[in-house]
C-alpha cells in the first residue's frame, strides 16, 4: 500500500530546472481527454448554437458535462518561497479574490456576462457563468504580509515567502492583485 502510494506521488511531483520540487495540480479526468474531445467539441458548437434558444442548459446536460474544463494550478516550492500560477482564461484581476492565511490559500474566481441582442427580426440573449475555486493548504507557513499577487493575460502567479520559525499570525488577509 505504501508503495503505490509512493509511485503516485512521484507521478505527481516533479523537480523543476533549478531543482525545486514542482507539484501539479489540476486538470482532473477531463484534462486527460482534452486532446481527444477537441474535433468534438469544434463538431458540436454550431449545434449548441442552434440549440440554445430551443433548450436551457439544464436540459443538456450531458453536452455541457464534457465541456466542462478546470483550469491548470500549480504550486512550486522555491527554498525560500512558494510560487503559485493559476491559468484563468477569460477572467480579469477584479474577477479573482485571493486570501492567504499563514497555511493555508484561497483562490476564488467569478464571472458573469449578460449578453443581449435586438435586431429586426427578434432579440437574442446570452448569459454565462464562470466559476473556480481552490483551497490548498500550504506544507509551511507563509508571511501574509509579504504576499504579492499579478495578474497579466488570464495567468495569476502569487509569491509567498516562508516564515522563518517567527510565531504564526492567526489573521488572514486578502491579497490586491497588480
Amino acid at each position: 500500500m505504501a508503495d503505490k502510494n509512493a509511485k503516485k506521488s512521484q507521478r505527481r511531483s516533479s523537480r523543476d530546472a533549478g531543482g525545486a520540487l514542482a507539484t501539479r495540480t489540476g486538470g482532473g479526468l477531463e484534462s486527460i481527454f482534452d486532446d481527444f474531445m477537441r474535433p468534438f467539441d469544434d463538431f458540436m458548437k454550431p449545434f449548441e448554437e442552434f440549440m440554445e434558444p430551443l433548450f436551457p442548459r439544464s436540459m443538456r446536460s450531458f453536452v455541457s458535462d464534457l465541456n466542462r474544463r478546470e483550469p491548470n494550478f500549480d504550486i512550486q516550492d522555491r527554498g525560500d518561497k512558494f510560487v503559485v500560477t493559476a491559468e484563468l482564461p477569460g477572467f480579469g484581476k477584479d474577477d479573482v479574490e485571493v486570501r492567504v492565511n499563514p497555511n493555508s490559500l484561497e483562490l476564488t474566481a467569478e464571472k458573469k456576462t449578460d449578453e443581449e441582442r435586438k435586431e429586426a427580426d427578434g432579440s437574442q440573449s446570452r448569459k454565462s457563468y464562470s466559476y473556480f475555486h481552490r483551497y490548498v493548504t500550504l506544507p509551511e507557513a507563509v508571511m501574509t504580509e509579504k504576499v504579492e499577487g499579478t495578474m497579466k493575460n488570464g495567468v495569476l502567479e502569487l509569491k509567498l515567502p516562508k516564515k522563518e520559525g517567527r510565531k504564526l499570525e492567526e489573521k488572514a488577509r486578502r491579497v490586491d492583485l497588480k
